[in-house]
C-alpha cells in the first residue's frame, strides 16, 4: 500500500521578476520546499498540483471599498513603526486604469483617496490574483501580509527585511517553525532573492495557522464590489 503524501499549505510572495511559493507541511517536524513561477497562473497550478490546503499570498485580494478597508487598519496598528510597509489597498475600479494618473483619478472617485505609486504598482500582480481565484475559493486561497505575520511570529516589530539585521531576525522567527530552515534556503532556487523566500515563508506559517484552526482574521467580513473578502490571515 503506497504511503499517503504529507499534508501541506503554501506561502505566496509576489516578487519584482517572479512568484516565490514556500511549502510547509502540517507536520513542523517535516521538511518544505521552494518554488519560483513566471506567473500566477503557474503557482496556481502548481498549488493544485501538491494539494496545497491553504494558500497564503502576499498580495491584496478583496479590494477597497471604502477610504481604508478594517484589515489595513487592524494590520497597521500591529506594525507601529513599520505602518509603511502596508500599502493602501486600491479600488477594485484601478484594475482597469491604464496609467497611475489615470488610477489616482479612478480610486478618489471610487474611494475618496487617490492612489499611491507604490500601490499602482501592485496592480499587474492583484490582476493576475484575482484571474486566477473565484471569490468562493479565498475559504483556501486567503491574503497574507508577512511583516504582520512575523510580528505574530516574534512578538515584536522587526527591522527593514532587506538589511542584514532584517535577515536576521526573520531567520530568528522562523526557525523554531520551519523544520530544517537553513537546508530549505541553500535549496532556494537562484531567482529568488533572500527577503522574498522569508516572506513566502511567512506567508506559509499563516496559511498553515489557518489549515489548524488557529489563524486570526483581521478586519470585518466585508467582501469588496466582486465579492472578495477583504480580510487579511495572520
Amino acid at each position: 500500500m503506497s504511503r499517503a503524501a504529507p499534508r501541506v499549505v503554501a506561502g505566496v510572495d509576489g516578487a519584482r521578476r517572479a512568484w516565490v511559493v514556500g511549502y510547509l507541511p502540517l507536520d513542523p517536524q517535516a521538511r518544505g520546499w521552494l518554488e519560483c513561477h513566471d506567473t500566477f497562473a503557474s503557482v496556481r497550478r502548481a498549488v493544485d498540483a501538491a494539494h496545497a490546503e491553504a494558500v497564503g499570498i502576499d498580495m491584496p485580494i478583496g479590494l477597497a471599498t471604502g477610504a481604508q478597508r478594517a484589515s489595513d487598519a487592524a494590520a497597521r496598528a500591529r506594525l507601529a513603526g513599520r505602518r509603511s510597509t502596508l500599502f493602501p489597498t486600491p479600488a477594485a475600479a484601478v484594475l482597469h486604469a491604464a496609467s497611475h494618473a489615470e488610477a489616482v483619478r479612478v480610486n478618489r472617485d471610487a474611494v475618496g483617496v487617490g492612489i499611491s505609486i507604490q500601490a499602482w504598482n501592485l496592480v499587474p500582480q492583484i490582476r493576475e490574483v484575482r484571474a486566477a481565484i473565484a471569490p468562493g475559493e479565498c475559504d483556501r486561497f486567503v491574503e497574507c501580509h508577512p511583516e504582520t505575520s512575523f510580528v505574530a511570529m516574534a512578538g515584536r516589530a522587526l527591522a527593514p527585511k532587506r538589511s542584514a539585521a532584517g535577515v536576521g531576525q526573520r531567520l530568528a522567527a522562523l526557525r523554531p517553525e520551519v523544520a530544517e530552515l537553513d537546508e530549505l534556503l541553500s535549496a532556494a532556487p537562484q531567482a529568488c532573492a533572500i527577503d522574498d523566500v522569508l516572506d513566502a515563508l511567512a506567508a506559509a506559517w499563516s496559511a498553515r495557522r489557518l489549515a489548524l484552526g488557529v489563524a486570526e482574521h483581521l478586519g470585518d467580513e466585508v467582501t469588496d464590489v466582486d465579492g472578495y473578502p477583504q480580510t487579511i490571515i495572520v
